[in-house]
Formats: C-alpha cells, sequence, structure tokens
C-alpha cells in the first residue's frame, strides 16, 4: 500500500529559498537545482534556474490537508509556488528519486 510521506514544492525564484526548515510533521530534507543538491551544504558552484526543487519529507504518513497547509504557509512567505509533487512509500521504500 502506497502512503503519502512528503511533498516537492518547485518555487519561482532566482535564489535558494529561505524557507522554513520544519512545519508541522515535515522537515525541509533538501533543495536542489536542475537535479543537483543545493542545500543543505555545502552546495557545488553551478549555474541555477529560477525554479528550484523544495522538498520536505515526514517519518510518518500525512494527509492530503497537512501538505496543503504546507503549501498555504508558502504561499503565505511570499513565495510563488508552480508546482507540487507528492512523495509516496510503499512497503517503506521511496516511490520517488534522491537528488544528485
Amino acid at each position: 500500500m502506497m502512503t503519502l510521506h512528503g511533498v516537492d514544492v518547485y518555487i519561482w525564484i532566482d535564489t535558494t529559498p529561505e524557507l522554513p526548515k520544519t512545519f508541522g510533521k515535515m522537515t525541509l530534507t533538501l533543495i536542489s537545482n536542475r537535479g543537483t543538491r543545493v542545500y543543505p551544504p555545502p552546495a557545488p558552484d553551478i549555474a541555477l534556474l529560477n525554479w528550484p526543487r523544495c522538498r520536505y519529507e515526514s517519518d510518518t504518513e500525512l494527509t492530503d490537508a497537512e501538505i496543503q497547509e504546507l503549501v498555504n504557509e508558502i504561499t503565505k512567505l511570499g513565495f510563488r509556488w508552480t508546482k507540487c509533487q507528492k512523495l509516496f512509500r510503499e512497503d517503506g521504500n521511496n516511490l520517488y528519486s534522491q537528488a544528485y
């Protein structure tokens, strides 16, 4: 059975965004740009695009409402998000890729 354990939120910004490190049961585990991890540091010296992926994950199962609350908070902080991708696990295995 698949269970929801996180979300990738894509933000439209020219820099690496300063986001809350935790929100509810979720922790900001990485920010990547062009598939390369730029948070947590150290970040490699790469040309950044204006569409970083911000990954929040939880060790416990999440609800759609908890994901929506996070997205609402990101919006309230003044960030313009462009899309979200829910992250699922099945039998303890991540069904999503890891950043480089």
